[in-house]
Parts: C-alpha cells; sequence; structure tokens
C-alpha cells in the first residue's frame, strides 16, 4: 500500500515538474515563437567564439519565409562567399535607400542580445545600417543597436550588443529590423543569427 502511495505521489510530482516546465515556456510560444535552429559559431573563422542561434529565415533560402520586407527590400540571387549557412545556399537579403526588413521572430531569455551577419554596401560609401531588436512584437519597446558602416564587397558586421529589454523575466520574442539610413545606402545583407544569451 505504501509502495502505491510512494508511486502516486512521484507520478504527481513528475506532473508537476512538467506544468511548471509548460507554463514557463507558454510567452515565447504565445508570441508566434516556436524553436529556431540549433547553437553554433559561425563567426569563429573570424574569432568569434559567441555561441549563436540563426535568426528564423536569416538565410534568405526560397523555402523561408519568415521576414516582411517594405519598399523594395527583397530576397536577390547571390550569397554570402562563406557559406557558413550552408553549401547550397544561393540567395541573400537586397535593401535599397529607403527600404526596410523585419525577421520572424527568435525565441530567447530575458537577457541582453546580440547580433551579427553578413553585409555588403552596395550603395553610397557614406550609407549606414541601422540595426533593430523588436521585443514580443512591439508590445515591449524596440531596443537601438545603433548604426553600422560596410564597405564595398562581403565582410562581416561587427557585434551589435542591444540594452536589456525593460519587461518581465522569462522568454521573449525577439525580431531583427534592418534599415539602410542616409542618401544612396543600400546593402546586401546574409546569413543573420542572434546570441540571446549574449554568451561571449
Amino acid at each position: 500500500m505504501r509502495s502505491r502511495a510512494r508511486r502516486l505521489l512521484f507520478v504527481a510530482a513528475v506532473a508537476g515538474v512538467a506544468a511548471v516546465a509548460s507554463a514557463v515556456a507558454t510567452p515565447a510560444f504565445a508570441h508566434g515563437c516556436p524553436p529556431t535552429g540549433a547553437a553554433g559559431t559561425p563567426f569563429s573563422p573570424w574569432g568569434d567564439s559567441t555561441s549563436y542561434r540563426p535568426v528564423r529565415g536569416g538565410a534568405f533560402e526560397p523555402l523561408q519565409r519568415d521576414w516582411s520586407y517594405s519598399d523594395g527590400a527583397a530576397v536577390v540571387p547571390g550569397n554570402e562567399p562563406w557559406y557558413v549557412g550552408g553549401v547550397s545556399d544561393s540567395n541573400s537579403l537586397y535593401l535599397p535607400p529607403g527600404s526596410s526588413a523585419t525577421s520572424g521572430d527568435t525565441c530567447g531569455p530575458f537577457l541582453y542580445p546580440v547580433v551579427r551577419f553578413f553585409v555588403d554596401n552596395v550603395g553610397s560609401s557614406t550609407g549606414l545600417l541601422h540595426v533593430e531588436v523588436i521585443v514580443n512584437d512591439g508590445r515591449d519597446g524596440v531596443l537601438d543597436g545603433g548604426t553600422i558602416s560596410a564597405p564595398p564587397g562581403w565582410s562581416v558586421a561587427p557585434q551589435i550588443a542591444l540594452p536589456k529589454p525593460a519587461i518581465h523575466p522569462g522568454a521573449v520574442a525577439y525580431a531583427v529590423r534592418l534599415t539602410p539610413v542616409g542618401d544612396g545606402a543600400a546593402f546586401d545583407v546574409d546569413d543573420v543569427y542572434i546570441d540571446p544569451y549574449q554568451s561571449r
């Protein structure tokens, strides 16, 4: 009898732990943010051992339709030359003057996110690229990563560290928004990654 009671107590405890885990995971899923790709170190050849996760649709391949585009932003042929997203990749994101593009949501904890990608300046030499991270579809603000410059030809963008979102602890949904800034500013972008844990 006691053995049966112990088994029932154990089952109840396991069910309780599962319920708590489900409750913790719920916030990000509520924002339409299922799990993303596996973590990796795509920038290790450039001395960056940070563990990143791919931003949803950030390789810009045909079956990845998670980004939204405005004012001429589009997926175009041409890939960053190192193929960190895969040897079969063949596309990238084109951002003409006045355009903008926003990724699908990538899940992460309540920490300081870091964004990094490959970039090619195809417009004015003085053009800048503005990087922002939208938290929980904008309901919890927009984190401003500032602007970066880039030379013509593909290169690795610097690590873009963003401030901690001012919201309650727990899983959140991050979306990356890229916007060219300045007269004639235009860029190609490929293989966008985020480190939501800032594990540098």
